[in-house]
């Protein structure tokens, strides 16, 4: 047991020095939902498009990523919340799903000054996805 947690830690390690010191989502998050948007549009098109309206409703586009031909648009918004959208081409379509998170914080008796748990799934964007799929279908 001890042998296969040291295997999967190592590859783990790999994998984040493979990437340039970040570790691919799918490989730390799992794959989030099936596509609910599907575009007969070219992807940079899509990835565009995306930023314009996570910036236009108060996001940092803090990352584009690239993995294979899919990309991963990081968007972040104050310190607490994240949201990843996921643009995977197939043939001459664009798959587009999202995925948000939220970082909980532990208060104590100080008020808003606690410490960070972690980061929670949210679930999908659906404001954000709402929007991308008006503009992208208003072409």
């Amino acid at each position: 047991m001890k042998k296969a947690n040291l295997l999967l830690l190592l590859l783990v390690g790999a994998a984040a020095c493979a990437t340039g010191g970040y570790l691919q989502a799918d490989v730390a998050y799992g794959r989030p939902r099936p596509a609910r948007y599907v575009y007969v549009v070219p992807v940079d098109r899509v990835v565009i498009v995306t930023r314009d309206v996570l910036v236009s409703r108060g996001w940092v586009v803090y990352r584009v990523q690239r993995s294979g031909r899919e990309r991963i648009i990081w968007a972040r918004h104050g310190d607490d919340r994240i949201v990843r959208i996921f643009a995977t081409p197939d043939g001459n379509r664009v798959m587009l799903r999202g995925w948000s998170e939220v970082r909980e914080r532990e208060y104590g008796r100080h008020g808003k000054h606690g410490k960070y748990k972690g980061w929670k799934r949210h679930g999908p964007p659906d404001e954000i996805m709402t929007q991308i799929d008006v503009r992208l279908r208003a072409r």
